[in-house]
């Protein structure tokens, strides 16, 4: 079985709502869809690819992929709204999220997305997501309005996810918007690999995966930066920065989960040899990138007795489905 745990659909529903905002972020229609205005740098084109379950499901087909673990992607990202309009939207697409895996069972997964900006309106949204529309994991953004997600204002909710023993699957979002953003296209290509990073950094030495050590939290884009440069930061540790890590940057990481995308196999390699392959999940991040490139990928980069592991069964045991 295939499972393809990063795999991003963005519901009419949701999109509609963002039709003549004049503030970022705000969506227009377009003949095949829709234009999605993350900022004064960032837009993104959803067609078909995007937006229509029913196209996706053809996608899965043609490809060979069971099951997709689907979130929202950037436009899920609803931390910096007014309350009330936070806790709407995350209804909404959580109810989203609830109606793919009740219209196509088995081929969809739905991730809870939450009203960061406050920790009990989160927790309840959480609780609803879960007991009311049997969602099976939590998508979190990087940051939440440019804030740490290790503040201590959200324990609350880190708190209710391990109780509930959900993976939580983040995601980049809009990372170095402001001051001013970064130039050249950086900040999805680049700048997204780092707001990841810099998040479970602060997961790490800010001592939430301490507080709460059955989180289990699933890193994107193989790990970002940080399985790169995790001896540099063992130096610095050494130095004495973060006096209250209980452990090395390395033994960290290999607690955490990892996904495939990365388009080099070095890059995948070098992984594999920091972290067990129990902990390495199959994604495609479609449809920004292509699902059947990434499959070929894993075909070839993964080594053969690790392969039926990677492919599905370490998301389904993640997911408590094995």
């Amino acid at each position: 079985m295939i499972v393809d745990s990063q795999w991003h659909w963005h519901p009419p529903a949701l999109l509609d709502r963002h039709l003549g905002r004049t503030q970022y972020p705000r969506a227009s229609r377009t003949d095949d869809g829709y234009v999605y205005e993350v900022s004064e740098d960032e837009t993104w084109n959803y067609d078909a690819r995007a937006t229509d379950l029913d196209f996706q499901v053809k996608v899965l087909d043609g490809v060979g992929i069971d099951t997709a673990i689907v979130s929202a992607s950037v436009a899920g990202d609803l931390s910096d709204r007014v309350a009330g309009e936070a806790v709407e939207l995350s209804i909404l697409l959580n109810e989203e999220m609830a109606r793919a895996e009740s219209t196509y069972p088995e081929r969809f997964i739905g991730l809870a997305h939450l009203p960061l900006a406050d920790a009990d309106q989160a927790v309840d949204v959480l609780q609803d997501a879960v007991s009311r529309l049997g969602l099976a994991g939590v998508m979190m953004p990087g940051n939440v309005a440019g804030e740490t997600i290790a503040t201590e204002r959200l324990y609350p909710v880190y708190e209710a996810v391990e109780a509930l023993g959900l993976p939580i699957f983040l995601h980049p979002t809009r990372s170095f918007r402001h001051p001013k953003p970064l130039p050249y296209r950086m900040e999805v290509s680049l700048g997204y690999m780092f707001d990841t990073s810099l998040a479970t950094m602060g997961l790490i030495v800010g001592g939430v995966l301490d507080r709460f050590p059955d989180l289990k939290i699933v890193h994107p884009h193989a790990g970002g930066t940080l399985p790169y440069v995790h001896g540099r930061l063992e130096v610095y540790r050494h130095k004495g920065w973060w006096p209250d890590m209980k452990r090395s940057f390395g033994e960290y990481l290999q607690g955490l989960y990892f996904d495939t995308v990365c388009n080099e196999p070095e890059t995948l390699e070098l992984l594999m040899k920091l972290v067990p392959s129990e902990q390495i999940l199959f994604s495609t991040d479609f449809p920004y990138f292509s699902s059947r490139k990434a499959l070929e990928f894993a075909r070839t980069y993964v080594p053969d007795a690790d392969l039926p592991g990677v492919l599905g069964q370490n998301a389904l045991k993640l997911l408590g489905r094995l």
